[in-house]
């Protein structure tokens, strides 16, 4: 799916109304444009700090997304692994939006709105950047972001395969799948950033306490080899023995 296709999918069937567009820039939260001598303006929520540390994280521990943003491509793919985060590039739906037109035209949505979808959609195929900044991250702060992130295994790289250096098939396709899904999963995480951290074993809490005079009550029921290896207990006191005879 191409990115103006994923434009088209979240916002509606804007038809070919961008040539209509007279104006158009996009800046973090705002989409701004004029559109037959209208101003329309496309406003969206601007992810903070911690959302785009989980993108750039996600992006960093594959090897084919690293290797493309670094390179300054962002892969149509890559729409999946903000999806997969909670994080929608393009908000779905028009109420995710809040749109103006200073057109009188106020039964619905008016087609200058549909313009600037068309035109956003049709700008994010020349340079799919035009998203994450309108999200609030430019393209060089994210090739930064995902520059100083280590980088993920080597068998991480099946997602490479969605993109055709390394089979095309049903089977490959399944895997490319797998391997966002995984890496979004890892993202999801408190410390995306610490392998350290996910392979140490918790602290082991204390035993819990036990009620006053448990010891003794077990022991009576127990014979008197099982009761001399009972832990928790104080060996000190009085063993017993079934035998009577106190061995």
């Amino acid at each position: 799916m191409s990115w103006s296709e994923l434009v088209r999918e979240a916002l509606g069937g804007a038809g070919g109304g961008g040539s209509a567009v007279e104006r158009f820039s996009v800046r973090p939260g705002e989409v701004s444009a004029r559109v037959l001598g209208h101003e329309v303006s496309l406003i969206r929520t601007v992810w903070e700090g911690p959302e785009w540390d989980r993108v750039g994280a996600a992006l960093a521990s594959q090897p084919l997304f690293r290797a493309r943003v670094l390179a300054g491509e962002l892969p149509e793919a890559a729409a999946r692994v903000f999806a997969l985060l909670g994080l929608d590039l393009v908000p779905d739906g028009w109420a995710g939006l809040v749109a103006t037109c200073s057109c009188d035209h106020w039964d619905g949505r008016c087609a200058h709105l549909g313009a600037v979808a068309a035109a956003l959609g049709a700008e994010a195929d020349r340079d799919p950047f035009v998203l994450t900044r309108w999200a609030g991250l430019e393209r060089r702060a994210l090739v930064e972001l995902v520059r100083g992130l280590p980088g993920g295994a080597k068998g991480s790289s099946s997602v490479g395969t969605e993109f055709g250096n390394g089979g095309d098939g049903d089977h490959s396709r399944e895997h490319g799948e797998t391997g966002i899904d995984v890496v979004a999963a890892q993202a999801r995480t408190t410390n995306p950033l610490s392998p350290a951290g996910f392979w140490s074993s918790p602290v082991t809490p204390p035993p819990p306490p036990l009620p006053e005079g448990v010891g003794d009550r077990v022991r009576a029921v127990a014979p008197g080899h099982v009761a001399d290896h009972l832990p928790g207990f104080d060996r000190s006191a009085k063993r017993y023995s079934g035998t009577g005879d106190g061995t």
